[in-house]
């Protein structure tokens, strides 16, 4: 009969340490965190790059509800005319060189000035002769009015939730140290830095934390108040 020895040190050989797997755990989550974080902020330096590209409007290439470019806008051309002439009136009451002659001077340069940046921007004008801004995201981009209010918005947006996102990740940071209320009174610079590079990408950082469930709090530690 065959006798089946077992070796000690092979089997010894075979375990891994706690101390070591606890080692590579955090090796993995911390390659982890640095792929999101550079994949975070390559996204964001994306968008603000298609950001920049679209925010300047090209020429209206067609009417839009009605509107049409201010360049070619009768009314827009009228009411500029009739700004003039009341600033023209007021500059007849007041001697050549007198202080309120010059500022009237310059008050229409101004204006000028003004229509003109208006009328190059591609803006388009109504029937009463202002300007008026495309809203819809559609249209916006289809007639190269993203600049108007659909990047503005997602520039705010983006700005608004990358200071939350970041003041967040602070306070969770400084939350387990000795006095953490020092560190919001005396901010850890050094800390907010690091913090403040990482929040770049806050997007795919808060989409990932939402999968993990560690985003929200969980019910049980939401206070209620008693009615």
């Amino acid at each position: 009969m065959a006798l089946t020895m077992r070796n000690p040190a092979v089997k010894a050989s075979s375990r891994v340490a706690p101390s070591s797997r606890r080692a590579l755990r955090v090796a993995c989550q911390a390659q982890k965190n640095e792929t999101a974080s550079k994949v975070g902020t390559a996204l964001a330096a994306s968008a603000l790059a298609a950001a920049v590209s679209l925010s300047a409007p090209s020429a209206a290439m067609a009417d839009i509800a009605g509107l049409t470019p201010c360049s070619e806008s009768k009314a827009y051309a009228k009411l500029e005319k009739k700004e003039l002439k009341t600033l023209e009136k007021r500059l007849k009451q007041y001697e050549a060189d007198s202080a309120p002659a010059v500022a009237l001077k310059a008050t229409m340069e101004r204006t000028k000035a003004r229509f003109a940046n208006y009328a190059k921007a591609g803006l388009l004008c109504g029937n009463d002769g202002l300007p008026h801004l495309i809203a819809d995201p559609g249209l916006a981009l289809k007639y190269g009015h993203a600049g108007e209010v659909f990047i503005p918005t997602f520039g705010f947006l983006y700005v608004a939730g990358y200071i939350g996102y970041v003041g967040r990740q602070y306070l969770i940071a400084v939350k387990g140290e000795a006095k953490p209320t020092d560190k919001e009174i005396i901010i850890d610079v050094p800390l907010a830095t690091k913090l403040a590079w990482q929040g770049a990408g806050w997007p795919l950082a808060a989409v990932q934390e939402l999968q993990r469930g560690t985003l929200l709090e969980k019910e049980e530690n939401i206070t209620v108040s008693p009615r």
